[in-house]
């Protein structure tokens, strides 16, 4: 051991210590990079040689390491938490769009409209012969009637404006994907296996993982090569440098169109829990359609249960004709068979037909049965039978048209009809003598024979003049519980859908919080694991500076000695 070693030693840690203050200088430049991961060298002794036995005397100091400081755990963790404030994110933006459209906070709103339309039967009541309160129940249901097809027109465009930002955030979860299997490709190429990590091309494939992770929940499995392999689930969509894909289909089935985010390419259905992609699929596939039914079943509940009413009443004037607005498919089948299609319940009973000759005031009525207990099928009513049972009443005559509705005439000019005690529904399902037409929040409308000619809103019942009592039992049905309800009122039906809303609505800005507090949680956790501290990085500076003047200082003596043993010699 001499001074050539010296010499040796001393290159040595000038190179370390030059490799220590680039090191350091690179994390102070990155201090404000977005998803750069701090940098850290090990430094250690040059194994020593034995100058004699026992004795061993150190060559100086070599570099170790230098690592990126990161925790991947605390980083799949962090990407939970993106993937789970993402989702939570989307639902709270939704349900107050689901609020601001049905807007219940206001007075322009299903709520009020159906209590003005409930409390022009309470005015109709206190004077049924007035046609100026007729006229206003009629404005008030059409009112009514289309501002629910209104709610649910906004419905299907927020229905439609999801499905579009689903198909962007897809596009923009595929872009991700593209980056990171190209990104893969170049760190196995740079990394070739060895135990040194590509620290620019990890950090920006890290940076792409955590913007991933706002579109949907993933998790990540790395190769000995430095690639990873990225799994929805258990479903791989990228394996190394294999993008495999997400897109977006839109299937039509029997409840409507619904969206699917599946793998691109083999159609596989991708199990995605949360995230903006996982958010918007629930919210659609869900949600919204949970409000959407619950409009219809609304709808649906007050079209039957006013239709049923009406039907069986009496206005200022009879009916001289009627024509049914529902089509029925199949006429030959039992009225209660699905085949038929008629989408009220229609009920084994009967119903009262009544006629009545004009000049001489005579009414009539006839006993219309309608056979649907199912002991014998065969003789189940159908539509069929129903117009031949009617056709066979003196003075009147039925028939069923070409597009499957029942028409009802009287035979001359001095006769109209009228029906009461329908214990079957079969009127109100049918369409005759009805109040509202359609089914749903779709299609709800008021009778145009209602709108054309007011005096034909039945108010009365048992053909009695200025009667009222159907008009207290429509403004009765506000509070009046609905089989199909559960027993609930259309009242009661609807304030629970909107309580149910608010409290989703508050539930989802809650969870939004706190999914919000933990991913800033993890985040300063990462910061402190992997980001740069200016002080401590200057600190460290400060000494490798230090080590380098000493490693100089150290060449200088080893120099001068040279210098001195040469002019000795």
């Amino acid at each position: 051991m001499g001074l050539t070693s010296s010499l040796y030693i001393g290159r040595s840690g000038l190179l370390a210590s030059q490799a220590a203050i680039q090191v350091a200088g690179n994390n102070l430049a990155n201090i404000a990079t977005k998803g750069y991961h701090r940098n850290e060298i090990e430094l250690a002794a040059v194994r020593a040689n034995e100058i004699q036995r026992g004795i061993y005397l150190g060559n100086g100091v070599q570099i170790a390491s230098i690592t990126r400081q990161v925790d991947e755990a605390l980083e799949a963790r962090l990407r939970n938490a993106i993937s789970d404030e993402g989702g939570s994110r989307v639902a709270q933006d939704l349900w107050s769009e689901i609020e601001a459209i049905e807007n219940e906070l206001s007075e322009i709103d299903i709520s009020t409209r159906m209590a003005e339309f409930f409390n022009s039967w309470s005015q109709i009541a206190n004077n049924p012969q007035d046609l100026s309160l007729r006229t206003l129940a009629v404005k008030q249901a059409e009112t009514l009637g289309d501002y629910v097809a209104s709610v649910r027109g906004e419905f299907l465009n927020l229905q439609k404006r999801i499905d579009d930002r689903t198909a962007n955030a897809a596009r923009a979860a595929n872009d991700l994907l593209d980056r990171i299997a190209q990104l893969n490709e170049s760190i196995a190429l740079q990394e070739g296996g060895s135990e040194s990590q590509a620290g620019g091309l990890r950090d920006q494939r890290d940076l792409y993982l955590g913007e991933l992770a706002q579109y949907i929940d993933i998790s990540v499995n790395e190769q000995p090569s430095g690639a990873i392999d990225i799994f929805v689930a258990s479903l791989p969509i990228v394996l190394g440098n294999d993008n495999r894909g997400i897109a977006v289909t839109t299937d039509s089935t029997s409840e409507g169109l619904t969206t699917t985010v599946r793998l691109a390419e083999d159609r596989s259905p991708l199990d995605i829990k949360s995230g903006e992609l996982g958010g918007l699929v629930k919210f659609r596939g869900v949600f919204l359609e949970n409000a959407i039914d619950t409009l219809d079943t609304y709808a649906n509940a007050m079209i039957y249960e006013v239709n049923k009413l009406h039907s069986q009443s009496q206005g200022l004037s009879l009916l001289d004709s009627a024509l049914a607005t529902t089509e029925v498919i199949d006429t030959a089948v039992a009225l209660n068979d699905p085949t038929a299609q008629i989408p009220f319940e229609i009920q084994h009973g009967s119903f009262q037909l009544h006629v009545t000759q004009v000049s001489t005031g005579q009414r009539v009525a006839q006993t219309i049965n309608v056979d649907l207990d199912g002991i014998d099928p065969t003789n189940d009513t159908s539509l069929d039978d129903l117009a031949a049972q009617i056709d066979a009443v003196a003075n009147i005559s039925a028939i069923v048209t070409s597009d499957g509705r029942l028409q009802i005439t009287a035979d001359a000019q001095d006769f109209q009809f009228s029906f009461s005690d329908d214990n079957t529904g079969a009127m109100a399902a049918l369409g005759i003598n009805t109040f509202f037409v359609g089914t749903n929040g779709a299609d709800i409308g008021v009778n145009t024979d209602l709108v054309d000619d007011p005096r034909m809103l039945a108010v009365a019942r048992d053909h009695l003049p200025g009667d009222n009592r159907n008009a207290l039992a429509i403004a009765a049905l506000r509070d009046t519980g609905v089989t199909s309800l559960q027993g609930q009122s259309l009242t009661g039906y609807w304030n629970r859908h909107i309580e149910d809303v608010s409290i989703r609505t508050a539930q989802a800005i809650d969870q939004l919080n706190a999914d919000s507090v933990v991913k800033e949680n993890l985040q300063v956790q990462q910061q402190a694991f992997s980001g740069v501290n200016a002080d401590e990085e200057t600190i460290d500076l400060l000494s490798y500076q230090r080590m380098y003047q000493a490693n100089a200082r150290f060449l200088t003596v080893v120099d001068e000695l040279m210098q001195t043993l040469i002019g000795i010699v």
